[in-house]
């Protein structure tokens, strides 16, 4: 192995070769087939049609895809729809002053009736509670109430009095929560909508 021979036997190179076979068992390994599909003219020109009209829609698409990018739009038509809530103000037995808590309810209540479209008319119903005064004394209270409301709303928050309306109820029963003070009271809730 140093790459000289010497005079024994067994020195030298040595070298072995094995070889192997295996058959694999058959398969269902078939050669591919090349399908070939034959067009009549008729079916060709048909086809080439609706290539050159897909084309032809591409093309108008792309046209009114540019002119829409330089196209300037001058016709907004903005739709302004707010409305107030339904709301509740109360009054003590047997008055119809608003309390200055009552006053700024009705100013966000003005801000926003102002902001509505004009036919919006809302309504300020006056009430007072059955349980305390005579029938003739609940129907001026629920009255008073309700035309104070709308005074305030009318001079203090310039509210077109186009927009409003009153009416009056005169005295009720407990309305909500089987609670007399909630029942002496003015609801003002838009209608016309």
């Amino acid at each position: 192995f140093d790459g000289e021979e010497g005079e024994r036997r067994n020195e030298g190179p040595l070298s072995a070769t094995l070889g192997l076979v295996y058959k694999f068992k058959q398969n269902s390994w078939k050669k591919s087939e090349t399908v070939t599909i034959g067009y009549d003219e008729a079916q060709l020109r048909s086809l080439v049609d609706r290539v050159n009209a897909l084309a032809s829609d591409n093309a108008a698409l792309k046209t009114q895809l540019a002119n829409a990018k330089t196209e300037v739009i001058t016709d907004i038509k903005v739709e302004n729809r707010v409305i107030a809530a339904p709301v509740l103000l109360t009054f003590p037995i047997n008055k119809s002053t608003v309390s200055n808590e009552a006053r700024v309810n009705l100013g966000f209540l003005a801000k926003v009736i102002k902001q509505t479209n004009a036919n919006v008319v809302y309504t300020i119903t006056g009430y007072a509670d059955s349980g305390t005064g005579s029938p003739k004394t609940n129907e001026r209270l629920s009255k008073e109430r309700a035309e104070a409301i709308y005074n305030v709303l009318v001079k203090e928050f310039n509210v077109n009095p186009s927009q409003l309306r009153t009416i009056y109820k005169g005295g009720v029963d407990n309305m909500y929560y089987d609670d007399p003070r909630l029942s002496r009271a003015v609801i003002t809730i838009a209608e016309g909508l």
